[in-house]
């Protein structure tokens, strides 16, 4: 069965990217009724800071990390749902996809979803794509959503015309993912090989 995990990049309380990543897993529930999901909050989660021991499996670090790594191996693609703080993606995002260097998501598609408060969001999209996949090898996908003004989305008793146009759209991006996820395990498998080529060039 084709799993979607959902990554959340708040640590805050009552975060607005924590509100849209469950709205995302009940859209993508509701397209595949028979996909399972998981929900990586990085506020409930306890991800430690990166250092070097987390190259040694027996490390403090490798043993805290390992139930979240086997929840990521499980997952076959991700939506990826990022705030923007001060213009930039948040550091404990960054340091969770940095943790991601054992294959556990590797050559797998991710979905970015972008949330402002206000009418930016798109500085953490081009980070991202950027520098969050060298060693973890994701795949994002080159069709993203922002949500701007976000407060003011998926919170009205009947939805607006504005929640209509981006839940529809939403529709669409979660579908190539889906697809993408399903279509990338056989290749994963003919052609993955992690142990000669570790790291990104």
């Amino acid at each position: 069965m084709t799993k979607i995990g959902i990554i959340t990049g708040s640590n805050r309380d009552e975060a607005q990217s924590e509100r849209i990543g469950h709205y995302a897993r009940e859209q993508v529930s509701a397209l595949y009724p028979n996909l399972s999901t998981d929900f990586f909050s990085l506020r409930e989660l306890n991800v430690p800071l990166w250092q070097e021991e987390k190259w040694d499996k027996d490390s403090e670090m490798s043993e805290q990390w390992a139930p979240i790594s086997k929840r990521l191996a499980d997952c076959d693609g991700f939506v990826v749902v990022c705030p923007e703080w001060a213009g930039m993606a948040p550091a404990h995002l960054k340091n969770f996809l940095l943790m991601c260097d054992a294959g556990e998501v590797a050559h797998k598609p991710g979905m970015l979803i972008g949330v402002s408060s206000g009418m930016g969001g798109a500085y953490p999209i081009a980070e991202l794509h950027m520098s969050g996949t060298k060693n973890n090898f994701l795949m994002w996908l080159p069709d993203h959503m922002i949500f701007r003004n976000v407060k003011d989305l998926f919170t009205s008793p009947e939805p607006t015309e504005l929640d209509e146009s981006l839940t529809q759209r939403l529709h669409y991006s979660l579908t190539f993912l889906v697809e993408m996820a399903e279509a990338m395990g056989p290749v994963r498998e003919k052609c993955q090989d992690l142990k000669s080529y570790k790291n990104g060039m």
